[in-house]
């Protein structure tokens, strides 16, 4: 068996989100770098005594409750510090659907302990999964490991966004899953993070030599299986895997997307380098060629946010062609690209 990713896909590494074979529905809790957040996933409602988020109508409510966590950590330093000790002020909820914004929005408090927010569908982007978190007073995040420990769910999960369109399957697209071999079976599903590990929606089609199918996905990172009559298998031919907390394996595809990064003036610079979080702050990595109006250089990337600033001699500066730019939570100023 082997993935075959066409134009500027590539298969990589991914966050996990995982699947127990025959299963339709599961709990979920994200984590966003060392951001922690409970929510519920692969669900139309994941209200529970504790309140997360759930789906009413066309909103989606969010809710907060004091009385599920035992501590909070400090964004800045990662110090924690007991919910007791906590003057809670304002509860915001900030995640991939609002570009993680460090004001969020601002939920309202309906009583001594819980805080609701609601928000219209239309309000979120179509992004196949969501990560989000409950910031307090704007400097703190809630941890959620207590609580996951006595739900008894550890490990790490996508959240299902009832908005993200179905995948396009056909005859063309710009990525080929192929499974060799397994011609005596009858049936092949498709199924991953990008159609919420649908079991039925994507049957793969018989071929001389085993299974294929295209589908068109927007640049992203995503988690796959097939299921050959049944049973469920992850895609031996190709090597990036994650173990999943049922104790198997999803395998792991990357669609890029090629990025022109370009530097205007700067003629006297003998050298500019590219530098973000998509190759861990490189200083020497990715050198731009020098053009007729200043620098410039393609590079492949995944969709989603991503940090950078430019090196010219040594010197770091941000994009000045670039208004959107970003403050680490250690203070530090990016430029700000989303590939979509």
């Amino acid at each position: 068996m082997r993935l075959k990713t066409l134009a500027n896909t590539h298969c990589v590494s991914v966050r996990q989100a995982w699947k127990a074979s025959g299963m339709r529905k599961c709990m979920a809790v994200c984590l966003f770098a060392t951001i922690s957040c409970l929510a519920t996933a692969q669900i139309d409602t994941a209200k529970s005594k504790y309140g997360t988020y759930y789906f009413e109508g066309e909103d989606v409510v969010f809710e907060f409750d004091r009385r599920a966590y035992e501590a909070a950590v400090r964004a800045s330093d990662s110090t924690g510090i007991d919910f007791a000790d906590l003057n809670i002020l304002e509860v915001a909820v900030t995640g991939a659907f609002n570009n993680w914004s460090k004001e969020g929005w601002a939920m309202q408090r309906v009583d001594e302990y819980r805080y609701r927010l609601r928000k219209n569908l239309k309000d979120f982007k179509d992004a196949p999964n969501w990560q989000f978190k409950f910031l307090i007073n704007g400097t703190h995040w809630v941890a959620a490991d207590s609580i996951l420990k006595k739900q008894g769910i550890i490990g790490w999960y996508d959240i299902k966004n009832p908005n993200a369109p179905a995948p396009i399957s056909g005859d063309t697209g710009n990525v080929l899953f192929k499974l060799k071999g397994y011609t005596k079976n009858k049936k092949v599903i498709l199924t991953g993070t990008f159609n919420n590990w649908d079991e039925e929606a994507i049957q793969m089609k018989r071929v001389a030599d085993g299974w294929e199918m295209h589908l068109t996905l927007a640049p992203g990172v995503y988690e796959y299986k097939f299921i050959v009559d049944g049973k469920w298998m992850e895609d031996p031919a190709n090597p990036e895997k994650r173990r999943n907390q049922y104790g198997t394996l999803n395998s792991v595809l990357r669609v890029n997307k090629m990025v022109r990064f370009e530097l205007q003036g700067f003629d006297d610079a003998r050298q500019v380098i590219l530098s973000g979080n998509f190759n861990d702050w490189n200083v020497n990595a990715l050198k731009m060629r020098r053009t007729e109006l200043g620098w410039k250089i393609e590079i492949p990337l995944v969709g989603g946010k991503h940090l950078y600033k430019f090196i010219v001699d040594g010197k770091w500066i941000l994009d000045p062609a670039n208004p959107r730019t970003e403050m680490t939570w250690d203070g530090f100023e990016n430029s700000v690209l989303f590939v979509r």
